[in-house]
C-alpha cells in the first residue's frame, strides 16, 4: 500500500471516529429524555364482550377520560380487543390482547396491552400497558403505563391510568 494511500485512510478513519465522538457526546443519554406522568381516570360507556368468550372474538370497550381527581373531563378512550387466550376454569379467563386510543385536548395516545379478564365479570384485572406513540403533544411519546380499578371492587365503573410517558 502506498503511503499516500495509507495517510488518506489514516485521515478517514479518524475523521469517521471523530464524527461517532461527537454524535455520541450530543446525543442524551436515555435518562436524560424529558419524561412526564399522566394520570387519568376512564368512566366506561360502551363494553362489549361477549357472554361466551371464544379465542378470536373481538370486541370493544371505552369511554369518557377525566383528569386524575375523576372530575374534568380531558377526552376519551377506546379499545379494539380480540381474545387471545381462553382459560378452563369455570367461569373461564380469558386473556385479549389490545389496541388502544386515548384521545386528548393535545393529542393522541395509541398504546397496546394483554388484559385478563374473567367470564361473567364486565372489567379487566390491573395490568401494565406499552406507549406505542402518538399524535400531536405525543408524536414521540414511548414509555409504558398502568391500569388499577378507579375504586376498589367497582372494576365495571371505571378505571386508573398511570402513564410514564418519555418525549423527544
Amino acid at each position: 500500500m502506498s503511503t499516500t494511500m495509507r495517510r488518506t485512510l489514516a485521515v478517514g478513519i479518524t475523521g469517521v471516529a471523530a464524527a461517532a465522538l461527537l454524535t455520541a457526546a450530543s446525543a442524551p443519554a436515555s435518562g436524560d429524555s424529558p419524561r412526564d406522568t399522566l394520570e387519568l381516570v376512564a368512566k366506561r360507556t360502551v363494553f362489549s364482550v361477549p357472554q361466551v368468550p371464544a379465542v378470536g372474538i373481538g370486541f370493544i370497550g371505552g369511554g369518557d377520560l377525566f383528569d386524575s381527581t375523576g372530575v374534568n373531563k380531558v377526552g376519551e378512550g377506546y379499545s379494539s380487543c380480540a381474545i387471545a387466550k381462553l382459560g378452563v376454569e369455570v367461569p373461564p379467563t380469558f386473556t385479549a390482547q389490545c389496541g388502544s386510543t386515548y384521545r386528548l385536548a393535545d393529542g393522541e395516545l395509541h398504546l397496546s396491552s394483554l388484559r385478563q379478564y374473567k367470564a361473567g365479570q364486565a372489567g379487566f384485572n390491573e395490568g401494565a400497558i406499552a406507549i406505542l406513540g402518538g399524535t400531536g403533544k405525543y408524536a414521540t411519546a414511548r414509555g409504558e403505563g398502568k391500569s388499577a380499578p378507579a375504586a376498589p371492587g367497582k372494576a365495571n365503573v371505571g378505571y386508573r391510568f398511570t402513564f410514564t410517558i418519555v418525549t423527544g
